[in-house]
């Protein structure tokens, strides 16, 4: 499985665990373009929502450089 990091304007999943943490889940290239080709299609009649940037995410590693 060729998982490697998401490339700038690509879309990825997310979940969040039973226990409140969010947790991402890897694609291959393949399933990436599947995913975004997927998302087009069911928001051609109404578009998908940008979150605001209070409810992005980061890194670990950014977080544990800021402390």
């Amino acid at each position: 499985m060729d998982i490697t990091e998401l490339k700038v304007g690509k879309i990825a999943l997310i979940q969040q665990t039973e226990d409140g943490r969010i947790v991402q889940i890897g694609l291959t290239h393949s399933q990436s373009d599947t995913l975004q080709d997927f998302l087009a299609m069911i928001s051609s009649e109404k578009p998908l929502v940008k979150m605001p940037e209070a409810y992005e995410l980061v890194l670990k590693s950014s977080v544990n450089n800021l402390q």
